[in-house]
């Protein structure tokens, strides 16, 4: 500094000199930028930890690509049609290139409702997957092979998700003290939507052996340890190949008791209160599949007798 100290001139030299060194330190607002941006907003925050682990391996992969690009790029003609070129590239993995669109049109919609960026070039990006699996659902012999063949660890896990018709990390995650009072309390871990139930006979025994064993969760593994997600996976996808059990998944078992529901009387906004769907959801699975009701009924009740 030239200026003399404890003069005017001092101070507006030093307050000139800082003040470029903050512009010279400030971080370049590119899309890796803004992605971090979105990691740490409250936003991301209310995620469930499933979609969390999800996101990071996707954004991972995003900032990767494009992380340099400036966050005023994003505003500029022909970045959709960059990003939407991306997709393509991805398209012998429709489902993984849609999850990663979904997840980039997450964050510029973020950003755009944030006012960092004006226009949101992935709006209505649309989708190369096509598959709806909510209308897929288990055929009454796959479904009776499973009950009757498979491991107790196994197939008690695929009763509690027919009898209650919840997505798989809410049942593997179901504590024991959720059933009380011979009702079933449920959190749903995508909605946080909190419902009750009152639980099926059929179902009954292993909400018993969970308390008379004093498990922290419903369900175990054959170790009698609480399960993992990636845990159960692997073991349910051994099963299913070992019992050739092929076209169908663990989610599909949701469209099947919604249509077991339906068919055995429950009316379709109970349906949809329960199991998380729409009752415009609801209504198509229903719609597409109730003939095969009786049949699918009929093949739980024998797999869980």
């Amino acid at each position: 500094m030239k200026s003399k100290p404890d003069t005017p001139a001092f101070m507006h030299e030093y307050l000139r000199l800082t003040r470029d060194r903050k512009i010279a330190e400030a971080k370049p607002k590119t899309l890796a930028w803004l992605v971090s941006e979105y990691l740490a907003s409250a936003d991301y925050q209310k995620l469930s930890v499933n979609t969390k682990r999800d996101y990071e391996r996707m954004t991972g992969v995003i900032s990767i690509k494009f992380g340099t690009l400036p966050v005023q790029a994003l505003e500029a003609r022909g970045a959709r049609r960059l990003f939407m070129d991306w997709r393509d590239e991805m398209c012998a993995t429709p489902r993984s290139a849609d999850l990663h669109i979904t997840v980039l049109a997450r964050i510029m919609s973020w950003a755009k409702n944030r006012e960092i960026i004006i226009r949101n070039p992935l709006e209505k990006a649309g989708k190369l997957h096509k598959s709806n699996r909510k209308d897929i659902i288990w055929m009454p012999s796959q479904l009776s092979k499973f009950l009757n063949e498979a491991p107790a660890h196994l197939s008690d896990v695929v009763k509690m998700a027919l009898w209650t018709m919840q997505r798989k990390g809410d049942v593997l995650g179901l504590p024991t003290i959720a059933y009380s009072d011979g009702l079933l309390w449920i959190t749903q871990g995508k909605t946080g939507a909190r419902v009750r139930i009152k639980p099926a006979d059929e179902i009954l025994p292993i909400l018993r052996t969970a308390k008379e064993k004093n498990r922290t969760r419903v369900l175990a593994n054959s170790f009698g340890d609480m399960w993992t997600s990636s845990g159960f996976d692997s073991s349910f996808k051994k099963e299913m190949n070992r019992l050739e059990i092929k076209g169908v998944t663990f989610h599909d078992l949701r469209g099947t008791a919604i249509t077991y529901a339906y068919a055995n009387g429950m009316d379709v906004e109970r349906i949809a209160e329960i199991s998380g769907h729409s009752k415009s959801e609801c209504e198509t699975i229903i719609r597409r599949n109730y003939l095969a009701g009786g049949d699918v009924i009929e093949a739980i009740r024998k797999g869980t007798q």
